[in-house]
């Protein structure tokens, strides 16, 4: 029988062309830390130089601007990024209490020294501080994002007992109450409690799967060798201890490997993978340590993006483990799925041909987002500003990675 009768295999092909909107490594995020007391409250936000740019904010294919094309640039270049950036948050931000929109300033304190004071990140990227504050008395204070093409806005919210932080996520459109000012002077301020960061790691994690393409087609590299569970459960564990292994190094800050590096070699494993496919047909010892190798590459990725916030200390291994078990279960999640919908036309005898022209067509995507990473990667060095970076014409791929991936999971 065709495979073209099969309603899974259109399914499949179907999931597979949704995906390719799908950003790579990305949960589009911004983070900030929120403290109050009874006098007044601020939100102190870790601002992406990438969002300060209508130019680059949308473009799925710009590369993150590093610290060093930060420092370097002229002041008056520095002002305007100043200026894009409290414009974007006017427009994405609201703050309002039980009696109407509260007014509110935002001031940038990085800048305030000569030559300006960034934030220095594991992963170089282009980073300021944005802090809010209100004008005025403030009593109950709510906090939105604007909907549409907007990030979250996850917030770490102080504990009232000094134990551990919490994390309240904002969506697109929603809104939440950030604290409730007492009616009684003397009495204490009432600041939300958000989530566990134990569970929002885990929760992230999962999302780092679903919503990155780069890791969607590596666990589809995996599930094309062979469809038995055995073969992929082994081979998605070893990709996720290595995953943990360099991630854990890399936000210690005992392994840095440039991003310029690492995005195209996340890009090349899965031609890597793809090519294999085509040459052996089970999963030995050598393809485990291939996809363990490749572990520790994408790893370093994710490292890149969780940079902008998690620390060493405490809270930090269970959140790191718990954030990895997130991604395993995203991974066995896909496994599943792929799994499911070639359950029957896997026997027939257009599988083997689907099959191959599935790994060719992984490979090939490959090494159209290498060639892609390394050129945008050789512009951006040579870049003088954030309109430079914007290529001309890019794939479909969402290449950014924003370093706010999983901002609400890790406690400081």
């Amino acid at each position: 029988m065709s495979i073209f009768r099969w309603p899974s295999f259109w399914v499949l092909c179907s999931f597979l062309f949704c995906v390719q909107p799908l950003a790579a490594h990305v949960v589009k995020q911004l983070y900030g830390e929120f403290q109050a007391d009874q006098g007044s409250w601020k939100l102190e936000i870790l601002f992406d130089a990438g969002y300060a740019d209508p130019a680059t904010r949308n473009d799925v294919a710009a590369p993150q601007p590093t610290r060093d094309w930060l420092v370097k640039l002229p002041r008056e270049e520095q002002q305007r990024l100043c200026q894009e950036a409290e414009r974007y948050l006017q427009e994405s931000l609201g703050f309002r209490s039980e009696t109407g929109p509260l007014e509110w300033k935002i001031s940038f304190p990085d800048f305030k020294a000569d030559p300006a004071n960034f934030p220095s990140l594991l992963n170089d990227g282009a980073y300021f501080h944005a802090l809010v504050e209100p004008v005025g008395n403030i009593e109950t204070v709510k906090v939105s994002m604007a909907g549409g093409d907007h990030p979250d806005l996850v917030v770490k919210m102080p504990s009232p007992s000094g134990g551990e932080s919490t994390y309240l996520t904002v969506p697109p459109g929603g809104e939440v109450v950030l604290f409730t000012k007492p009616v009684e002077p003397s009495a204490p301020v009432v600041v939300e409690q958000g989530q566990n960061p134990i569970a929002v790691a885990f929760h992230v994690g999962v999302k780092h799967v679903m919503g990155g393409l780069d890791h969607l087609l590596f666990v589809l590299g995996i599930f094309l060798l062979q469809r038995r569970w055995q073969a992929l459960l082994k081979q998605s564990l070893a990709f996720t201890a290595a995953h943990t292994i360099t991630l854990g190094l890399a936000a210690l800050g005992w392994v840095e490997v440039p991003r310029w590096i690492v995005e195209p070699m996340i890009a090349l494993s899965i031609t890597a993978l793809a090519v294999e496919n085509l040459f052996v047909k089970e999963a030995r010892t050598w393809r485990l340590w291939l996809v363990f190798a490749f572990g520790l590459i994408h790893g370093m990725g994710f490292a890149g993006a969780l940079s902008a916030w998690i620390r060493p200390g405490e809270g930090f291994l269970p959140t790191l483990i718990s954030a990895n078990l997130g991604v395993e279960a995203g991974q066995l999640l896909v496994l599943f799925l792929a799994w499911s919908l070639t359950v029957g036309w896997s026997e027939s005898r257009a599988w083997p041909h689907f099959r191959r022209w599935a790994c060719v067509g992984l490979a090939i995507a490959g090494l159209v987002w290498f060639a892609e990473r390394v050129k945008l990667y050789h512009s951006s060095d040579s870049s003088s500003s954030v309109m430079e970076l914007v290529p001309s014409h890019s794939i479909s791929t969402r290449l950014r990675f924003h370093a706010f991936e999983m901002a609400s999971c890790i406690s400081s």
